[in-house]
């Protein structure tokens, strides 16, 4: 009896934890709301606010980029370019705690446009003041489809 009531005991908080891993992080939420808010209005200065100040960048281009100057200059020349008029979706996958002020989100990003570009993403945010920033962004475009 003790064995099985064990047993049922670790189950119960086995489950719990899958279903509390599964909720909706609303600080990544917020973030991803603001940052398509921000992109889909072409909006480079609002994104860019987004990051920290020593931030990386890795696009689906596969540039590295470091800093908000020279983020924000991504921006501002994609939204001038390939991603003028460009609609995005963020879909948020799990986001993970690492430390209380440090948290790694990733999911999927579809922009819509002139150069539509699907694929995954990983960010590492941290806590600046009451703000969860970005850190680092890792997007990773979606192999082309076998012909």
């Amino acid at each position: 009896m003790r064995k099985t009531s064990c047993i049922a005991a670790i189950a119960i908080v086995v489950c719990s934890l899958a279903l509390s891993a599964q909720k909706p992080d609303p600080d990544a939420q917020k973030l991803a709301d603001l940052y398509t808010a921000a992109f889909n209005k072409g909006d480079a200065k609002a994104i860019t606010a987004l990051y920290a100040a020593d931030a990386t960048r890795l696009g689906p281009d596969g540039l590295l980029i470091a800093g908000r100057a020279a983020i924000e200059k991504s921006y501002v020349d994609g939204f001038a370019g390939p991603l003028k008029g460009g609609k995005l979706t963020l879909q948020l996958g799990q986001s993970y705690p690492v430390t209380p002020d440090v948290k790694v989100m990733e999911g999927r990003f579809d922009v819509a446009g002139i150069v539509p570009i699907k694929g995954r993403y990983i960010n590492t945010l941290v806590k600046q003041g009451a703000s969860w920033l970005l850190a680092s962004v890792v997007t990773i475009p979606d192999p082309p489809a076998p012909k």
